[in-house]
């Protein structure tokens, strides 16, 4: 009967708690190991991009109300927007989820130096006259999206945007969003991770060497795949509070690093420790089983011995009693 395989949630756990089981993930196959990352790279994506969609909806709700109250003429033409505004709006608040907000609508702006500034904050958004620019610490690159993809009527003042933006058209907006976030992390977070785990599995492949156990890169590498598994929930833990608190941890990046080192050196560690005992073990074994035939060897001795000297005193008792008669008329 064929051994029935642990499941996703099994692995995860395992992976985390149970270093004994390393060995059976560095024995198990590569297509295998890239699909429990792979799913575990789906979970995380997912659950980064609804927060992040939830906070860009909050987002639309502060600029609904900003709008509101102090800008008097806006419009939007051709997914062109323009804001009766003489200077650059900046609205800073170190306690929002966003704590930077730069809205200029003349189109010689300038997207770089206000990206700048934006940069000096962990989230930041930056509305020009024909995109919105979201830029964050946390993701590799700032997204664009364009007002020509989400309007496709024109809007001619603040109380047209404000309807169109509270209404059920937008729930458009907040789904393109999600779709281009999702996709955008999951091209970024596992192509990343899988070099992670190349770097991981050639570094554990080298200190395999080092403490003379040979594995082959096959295995180290499912090693390295599975000691991603902390640090990548510690990723998404960090994520999720930076993105609702903007709580920030430095040097985050060199402890995920960390984390994964340890759990490689350790698993191979682990790994050596248990081919040792079962080294240790084969030799008691053999040990005992030596020990048997030698017992054995020394019952079946003395029964041969006994047998030869049995079958002597025979022989003997034979000849004399062969040699004790004499033909008839011998003294004749």
């Amino acid at each position: 009967m064929e051994e029935k395989k642990p499941g996703f949630f099994k692995k995860l756990w395992t992976s985390i708690r149970d270093f004994e089981k390393y060995e059976e993930f560095a024995a198990d196959k590569i297509i295998s190991a890239i699909k429990y990352i792979l799913i575990l790279i789906l979970i995380f994506i997912m659950i980064v991009t609804l927060a992040y969609t939830f906070k860009f909806y909050n987002v639309v709700s502060d600029v609904k109300e900003y709008i509101s109250e102090q800008i008097e003429e806006i419009s939007l033409e051709n997914g062109k927007l323009t804001i009766s505004s003489k200077e650059p709006i900046i609205i800073e608040n170190e306690k929002s989820i966003v704590p930077i907000i730069i809205i200029d609508t003349d189109k010689y702006a300038d997207p770089e130096k206000y990206l700048e500034k934006i940069n000096l904050y962990d989230t930041g958004i930056l509305v020009l006259h024909d995109k919105i620019t979201i830029s964050n610490n946390l993701l590799a690159q700032d997204q664009s999206i364009y007002y020509s993809n989400i309007f496709t009527e024109n809007i001619n003042n603040k109380e047209e945007l404000i309807n169109l933006i509270s209404g059920n058209k937008m729930m458009y907006t907040y789904m393109l969003f999600f779709v281009t976030v999702f996709v955008y992390l999951f091209i970024i977070y596992f192509s990343s991770n899988i070099v992670d785990a190349i770097v991981l599995g050639a570094l554990g492949y080298i200190f395999a060497r080092i403490v003379k156990l040979r594995l082959r890169f096959k295995a180290t590498f499912n090693i390295g795949i599975h000691a991603l598994t902390l640090p990548i929930i510690l990723n998404l833990i960090y994520i999720m509070v930076n993105t609702f608190t903007n709580f920030t941890i430095s040097y985050f990046q060199w402890m995920y690093t960390t984390v994964s080192y340890i759990y490689v050196a350790v698993a191979i560690l682990m790994i050596k420790t248990e081919i040792i005992n079962q080294k240790i073990q084969l030799m008691k074994l053999e040990k005992i089983q030596e020990k048997v035939a030698t017992e054995d060897t020394l019952e079946v001795e003395p029964k041969e011995k006994e047998k030869e000297e049995k079958k002597e005193e025979q022989r003997e008792e034979k000849e004399e009693k062969d040699s004790g008669e004499q033909p008839e008329g011998s003294n004749a």
